[in-house]
C-alpha cells in the first residue's frame, strides 16, 4: 500500500510539473492576472439587498388572559396560527457581514363560546378573537460563504419591537347579574424582544454589471415580552414566542 501511494504521488507530481512546464513554453501574451470571473466581481461589488417574503408562523403566549381564554372559552394559541408576510432592507458594512431593517406583519382571528353557559334557548354565547402582531426589526446577517457559491447559507440575529394589537368582539356574562351584553374589548402594545434565524440564498441569475436575483428560506424565532395594557391590565404579563418558516425573492445590487 505504501508503494502505490509513492508511485500515484509521483505521477501526480509529475503530471503538475508538467503542465506548469508546457504553460510557460506557450508563449502566452503578459497578463497581470489571476482576475476573477465575471460572477465573483459582481457579487462582490454587490452592496445592498431588497426582499419580499411570505410565510408562516406558529404562536406560543405565556399569559394570564390567553390561559383563562382556553379555560373558558376552549381559544388556544394554536388557533391564532397565521400566515405573514415582510419586506427587509440590506446593506454591506464588512464583507459577508450586512445590517438588516425588516418589517413583518401577520394577524389572525377566531371564535370561542362559554364552555358551561348558553342562552336559554341552547345557543352559544359567542364572541371573536382578533390578534395583529408587526414586528419591526434591526439586525445583523452573517453570510458564511462568499457571493460565488450557488448556495449561500447565512445566520441572522437583533432586536425587534412589535406592535401588539388584541380585540375580542361579541357578546359576554356579567357574572355579577348574569346579564349578557354586547361588547368590544381591546388593548395595543409595543414589546420589545430579540430574534434569530437561519436560512440561505440560491443565486437564480446574476446581474451583468453587480450583483443578482435570489430565491431564500429561511427559519425565524423572535420573542417579545412585556404588559397587559387598557382592557386587559388586569392579567398581568405578557410574553409572544413566535417561530415559523420565511420563503421569498431577494435582490442584491
Amino acid at each position: 500500500m505504501t508503494r502505490t501511494r509513492h508511485i500515484l504521488t509521483t505521477l501526480l507530481a509529475t503530471a503538475c510539473l508538467a503542465t506548469a512546464t508546457a504553460a510557460a513554453e506557450s508563449g502566452q501574451p503578459p497578463r497581470r492576472g489571476p482576475y476573477p470571473d465575471a460572477s465573483q466581481r459582481s457579487v462582490r461589488e454587490a452592496r445592498y439587498a431588497f426582499s419580499s417574503y411570505g410565510g408562516f408562523r406558529v404562536l406560543n403566549v405565556t399569559s394570564d388572559l390567553f390561559a383563562a381564554n382556553e379555560f373558558d372559552f376552549g381559544i388556544t394559541d394554536d388557533d391564532f396560527r397565521t400566515g405573514s408576510f415582510g419586506f427587509e432592507f440590506d446593506f454591506a458594512v464588512l464583507p459577508r457581514v450586512d445590517i438588516s431593517i425588516g418589517i413583518d406583519n401577520g394577524n389572525a382571528e377566531t371564535y370561542g363560546s362559554y364552555l358551561d353557559l348558553v342562552y336559554d334557548d341552547g345557543g352559544e354565547i359567542e364572541h371573536s378573537a382578533r390578534l395583529a402582531v408587526t414586528d419591526l426589526s434591526l439586525g445583523v446577517r452573517l453570510r458564511l460563504l462568499g457571493g460565488a457559491a450557488r448556495v449561500r447559507p447565512y445566520l441572522v440575529g437583533g432586536f425587534t419591537g412589535a406592535y401588539y394589537r388584541y380585540t375580542e368582539i361579541g357578546d359576554f356574562v356579567d357574572f355579577e347579574t348574569a346579564d349578557i351584553y354586547y361588547d368590544v374589548f381591546e388593548e395595543t402594545s409595543f414589546l420589545p424582544g430579540f430574534f434569530a434565524g437561519a436560512g440561505a440564498d440560491v443565486a437564480v441569475v446574476r446581474f451583468r454589471e453587480a450583483g443578482s436575483l435570489d430565491l431564500f428560506g429561511e427559519f425565524r424565532y423572535v420573542r417579545s415580552q412585556g404588559q397587559h395594557t387598557e382592557g386587559f391590565d388586569g392579567f398581568g404579563d405578557l410574553r409572544l414566542d413566535r417561530s415559523g418558516g420565511l420563503f421569498g425573492i431577494r435582490v442584491r445590487w
